[in-house]
């Protein structure tokens, strides 16, 4: 490949871990002349749809020539280095990440090859010992060629779909971000072709909350109110304006709600 525009960097670890340390020198000593940025939002280690969600929400916004390098967990209980790692190529952008079922997680939508990333028995560092080796392999191959073998066999994982049962839909909240809005596993076009021209209802009944329509944003509502919109990736969100809608509703990550269509 040519030399990648940005590399963007997605990690579950924060600021204070020793791998931040490591991935930033690194980065600083071996691709000097790529800029690069970091991603890495307050997620519990394994939670590989948080992640996903995270990375489908933030993905529209980087162009063609982005490679991410996905450092994170790979299961709840396992280590960091106990998986084979992954690439996938797609909409000329570059994913790595451990064969865990998050990149086709993160991808389901997207045509995309697999590849397997060349690794070792034992990993002390992702971003030093398997990530920067293959991603300096990949730009020396000049895009002649993509010098990974094919892995026609991904582990397979998705983001929970919502449960659809006559006019119910049950949404489950799978990321709060920083605001403590609550993001939704529904998408805009989803929703629109379930819901066919009917009213509407999403209800929070433990806290009596009820919303009716979808606003443009989350200042369409006046403060201390709660309003449903759809956010970055088109997920629907519920959010307070100066306020949050995880503390005041307690849609916290795994809560259920339901979303009524209505006839008439």
């Amino acid at each position: 490949m040519n030399k990648p525009q940005l590399i963007h960097v997605f990690t579950d670890y924060g600021a204070e871990a020793t791998e931040n340390s490591v991935s930033r020198a690194l980065l600083f000593a071996q691709a000097p002349h790529i800029p690069h940025v970091f991603s890495q939002p307050k997620l519990l280690p394994g939670h590989l749809s948080t992640a996903a969600m995270f990375m489908q929400m933030v993905m529209p916004s980087f162009a063609a020539g982005t490679v991410h390098l996905c450092d994170i967990t790979h299961t709840r209980l396992s280590p960091r280095a106990a998986a084979p790692f992954l690439a996938a190529f797609a909409e000329n952008q570059w994913y790595f990440a451990p064969d865990n079922g998050f990149l086709p997680m993160i991808l389901q939508d997207l045509p995309c090859d697999f590849y397997t990333i060349p690794s070792k028995l034992s990993v002390k560092n992702v971003m030093q010992d398997i990530y920067m080796p293959a991603l300096m392999t990949l730009i020396e191959s000049g895009g002649q060629n993509i010098p990974f073998a094919v892995n026609e066999y991904p582990i397979k994982s998705l983001i929970p779909k919502p449960a659809f049962q006559q006019n119910l839909l049950r949404l489950t909240v799978v990321y709060n971000d920083a605001q403590g809005n609550a993001i939704f596993n529904l998408k805009k076009d989803e929703f629109e072709r379930m819901r066919n021209g009917r009213r509407f209802r999403i209800s929070v009944s433990s806290y009596r909350l009820e919303i009716d329509r979808i606003s443009e944003s989350i200042f369409d509502v006046e403060q201390g109110y709660a309003t449903a919109y759809f956010g970055l990736g088109d997920f629907l969100q519920i959010a307070m304006n100066a306020g949050s809608a995880r503390q005041y509703y307690g849609l916290t990550e795994g809560t259920v709600i339901m979303l009524e269509f209505m006839e008439g």
